[in-house]
């Protein structure tokens, strides 16, 4: 079974590289993350937005992967209520 780089698809991957190595869709995924500690937001909903805001894939031409954004959303989530 091919991985990549733990990720379980290229797409699920490339969309982790991209939100966590771009500034800008980092910093719209921090957003999201921050609306969600405060409740102003779900996870799902946090997702939902995030991508509508995303170009409608990657810059390399992946597509958006929902289950990895969750992931990430709950990542930065733990961190943040961590240091709240």
């Amino acid at each position: 079974m091919t991985t990549y780089n733990g990720y379980e698809t290229y797409d699920h991957w490339n969309t982790a590289l991209w939100l966590n190595n771009d500034e800008c869709m980092h910093n719209m995924l921090q957003n999201k993350v921050e609306l969600v500690v405060y409740m102003h937001l779900t996870k799902s909903q946090a997702v939902e937005q995030l991508l509508h805001r995303l170009p409608a894939k990657t810059p390399d031409g992946a597509t958006w992967q929902k289950a990895t954004i969750l992931e990430l959303i709950d990542e930065h989530y733990q961190e943040q209520l961590q240091w709240s």
